[in-house]
């Protein structure tokens, strides 16, 4: 079995044409997108429509979340940030909300005696609260090896660190994809997991997409911190005030 797996898109609208192309001219059996397919870009509804098209299966991100239950009572998000938020709300449909209804926040998938688990990012203790993911702080200072060693799961996909990055303890392995979305020259990729019977092998594709029609639309569309979030996706200084919520 061959499975595909990629994450936080952010209204590359262009990133995910190439990448679901190259996914049906490779004998994918399943697809899985760890969130943020919405937000940031400039196609948050294309995007969308996309992904309902071609049925893939989808866990919810962090954006998604703002999308159906609000950003008011977030008192970690800037008042610039919700305005944009609100534009995206205006972008989607009664179609949007419906299908983003019916995801969930994780995934688990067993495979003889291994548990795959797809997920946008490592959850809060508390995992029924608005936002349960956890800060991209957690990366810092060994805490994420400590939840590794308590999740119920061989392989862990997850997204959210638009840097994929890996780690291994007790036999756990903990891979975040990367963005696939937020690239600065014409390449983006997606993961891709074969399985036979208990062997596993996971490889990143890297493949070529329309960035000139991409960087068009960034120029053509005009939405709500479109010039900070242009640093996002072309070779500009930037700092963390807006990243650190993506």
């Amino acid at each position: 079995m061959k499975i595909a797996i990629f994450s936080d898109i952010h209204g590359n609208l262009q990133a995910l044409t190439a990448i679901l192309k190259d996914i049906k001219e490779n004998d994918i059996e399943k697809v899985y997108c760890l969130g943020d397919v919405i937000g940031i870009g400039p196609n948050p509804k294309e995007c969308l429509d996309l992904i309902i098209e071609n049925e893939v299966n989808m866990v919810l991100g962090n954006h998604e979340l703002y999308y159906l239950k609000g950003t008011e009572t977030n008192e970690n998000i800037s008042k610039n940030e919700k305005e944009h938020q609100n534009w995206i709300r205006n972008q989607l449909s009664e179609k949007h909300r419906n299908f983003l209804d019916d995801c969930k926040l994780k995934i688990e998938e067993k495979f003889e005696n291994i548990i795959i688990m797809y997920q946008h990012f490592i959850f809060k203790n508390n995992f029924n609260i608005k936002y349960p993911f956890e800060n991209l702080k957690i990366l810092n200072g060994g805490s994420i090896n400590e939840k590794l060693s308590t999740l119920n799961a061989n392989i862990i996909f997850i997204g959210h660190e638009h840097k994929a990055f890996e780690i291994e303890i007790n036999n756990k392995k903990l891979i975040d994809v990367g963005s696939s979305g937020c690239t600065k020259d014409k390449t983006t990729f997606y993961t891709i997991v074969t399985i036979n019977k208990s062997n596993i092998k996971i490889e990143k594709k890297n493949i070529i997409y329309d960035r000139i029609e991409f960087e068009k639309t960034m120029h053509n569309v005009e939405y709500p911190e479109k010039e900070f979030i242009s640093k996002i996706f072309f070779h500009m200084d930037t700092n963390t005030s807006f990243i650190e919520s993506l």
